[in-house]
């Protein structure tokens, strides 16, 4: 896998909810080298909560559009 692509996997939301659950378990992996990867557990909170704060109230807006 390119630098590139291998730096975009590991920021997203996915990896970082599946290492903080192989932590929890027991079973971590190997230690990444960026901060997202260090800090898993805290980014598979942080992420989720971002992505309601921004999409919640557009989602809203657009129903309440579709009422009119």
């Amino acid at each position: 896998m390119p630098d590139w692509l291998g730096a975009l996997a590991m920021g997203n939301p996915t990896s970082s909810t599946a290492n903080a659950v192989r932590e929890l378990f027991g079973n971590p992996v190997a230690g990444g080298t960026s901060w997202i990867e260090q800090n898993a557990l805290l980014m598979a909170v942080v992420w989720p909560l971002l992505i309601t704060v921004v999409f919640l109230p557009l989602a809203v807006r657009k129903f309440q559009r579709l009422g009119r």
